[in-house]
């Protein structure tokens, strides 16, 4: 289950998206929060990010002044449930920043699985790692790295995902690579 940001949810309707209802105001509150404390360690601690992926604007300054565009459906929390799994997909987007909410302990299987880049793709080779970090734990990658939720098997995994770029990067989108919700496959 994906459970989307209020803005998120206001931009897949206008959209004709397909969407949960959004979040109660005080979870996006602090998802906000989250998202404002990740662009500012990604401004200061990495800022080869705005540099390169952001015309060296800084990321605090773009979401600040809401110049980011997102991926349908986010900022959201993912909900994962026994069976329950993302399939493999690539953002499309210059970053995703995923950071998990529930600890690995919460559940079992479950996890983040990456391609690498020379792999013969998720349909012919078994992934190159999965990852389960502890909550809190951002994890951040570019929007051309082929990755998927893993199948949980018990218990309850929560992640909130934000994939981004900038609102004035002119990026090309190819259509037909995306699923009825707008995400790339």
């Amino acid at each position: 289950v994906r459970l989307p940001t209020r803005a998120a949810s206001e931009r897949a309707i206008a959209a004709n998206i397909p969407c949960a209802a959004p979040l109660p105001n005080d979870v996006d509150n602090l998802l906000h929060v989250i998202l404002q404390r990740t662009a500012r360690i990604m401004t200061e601690q990495i800022p080869s990010i705005s540099e390169v992926l952001f015309n060296g604007e800084s990321v605090c300054r773009l979401l600040d002044t809401e110049r980011l565009k997102f991926s349908s459906r986010e900022p959201a929390i993912n909900i994962y449930t026994p069976g329950g799994e993302f399939l493999a997909h690539k953002d499309a987007q210059a970053i995703t920043v995923l950071i998990p909410l529930s600890c690995p302990e919460q559940f079992q299987g479950g996890g983040t699985s990456f391609w690498s880049q020379d792999s013969r793709g998720h349909r012919v080779e078994d992934p190159t790692i999965i990852l389960k970090p502890p909550s809190g734990t951002a994890m951040l990658f570019g929007g051309c790295v082929t990755h998927a939720g893993v199948s949980v098997e018990e218990g309850t995994r929560v992640v909130f995902v934000a994939s981004f770029s900038s609102a004035t990067a002119d990026l090309p989108v190819i259509m037909e690579h995306r699923d009825i919700y707008g995400d790339s496959l």
